[in-house]
């Protein structure tokens, strides 16, 4: 609901099952989603200035690992 009040979405009964509720983004989050990805492409080469492709991948790996470990832990 927040996110309808601030602009974010539309939302539309389906007209094939008049259960469901589709959601749209709307102009507005498109934008900011544009916004966010360049700024977001931008850090990445920032952070990774000067890293090969293989060092990137594994250091992603690394972290894919610190975050299974540290969910298996808060499942605890």
């Amino acid at each position: 609901e927040r996110m309808e009040k601030n602009g974010l979405i539309s939302r539309k009964t389906d007209e094939a099952d008049k259960r469901k509720t589709l959601l749209f983004l709307t102009d507005k989050a498109k934008e900011l989603k544009e916004a966010y990805d360049s700024v977001s492409n931008e850090m990445g080469n920032i952070y990774y200035r000067d890293f090969t492709d293989k060092e990137i991948l594994q250091f992603e790996e690394y972290l894919n690992r610190i975050r299974v470990n540290l969910e298996e832990w808060s499942d605890k």
